[in-house]
């Protein structure tokens, strides 16, 4: 067989090996469509909420449970709980009047099993927080409380904006709530 050249294929070949070329090109082709094809679709989102039996850890941000509030500023907020310890670290950025503020809270773990856990703060002055993680449902709420207080310290309290209680609910980082306002930044577009 005398040599050909195929401008798709690298160098000449024979008859043969031209002709052997056009079927795995088809392959090729339909391999091609179909992964681009397979990459169209969506694919699933990596949500930021990780339990294990030892650990925990979630990122996102804390929201008010009252739609009819609205968050105080952009924000992102890691949780990270450790079963041998019982304890929960919730470190938290902020952005007020375009300055960074950070803050660290320890809660204690009180409850924790397969369907999640359950930590307190008693440490605040005014409110106490208790935290629920929900392994099955991939939900975390807190609920701040008063703390029983004498008038002083209960009018001082609410001097600072600690006077009632109230509920928040967390939105996981990379979740639809999180994608459609990230670190909730439209806050001060409201």
């Amino acid at each position: 067989m005398s040599p050909h050249y195929c401008p798709h294929y690298f160098g000449p070949g024979t008859e043969a090996e031209v002709l052997d070329y056009w079927p795995m090109r088809n392959n090729w082709l339909a391999l091609l469509l179909l992964s681009s094809s397979v990459s169209a679709q969506k694919a699933p989102l990596h949500l930021h909420f990780t339990a294990d039996s030892n650990s925990f850890y979630a990122a996102g941000r804390w929201i008010p449970s009252d739609p009819k509030q609205k968050g105080s500023s952009p924000s992102e907020t890691e949780i990270d709980c450790y079963r041998q310890s019982r304890i929960c670290v919730e470190a938290t950025a902020e952005s007020y009047s375009g300055h960074p503020h950070v803050s660290l809270a320890y809660l204690e773990v009180v409850r924790w099993d397969e369907n999640g856990i359950v930590a307190t703060s008693p440490s605040a002055i005014c409110m106490t927080e208790a935290v629920l993680i929900s392994f099955p449902d991939r939900s975390i709420s807190a609920t701040h409380s008063m703390k029983k207080l004498d008038n002083d310290k209960k009018q001082a309290c609410t001097t600072f904006g600690a006077g009632e209680p109230y509920t928040e609910l967390f939105v996981i980082k990379n979740s639809e709530g999180w994608n459609a306002d990230p670190y909730g930044e439209s806050i001060g577009d409201k």
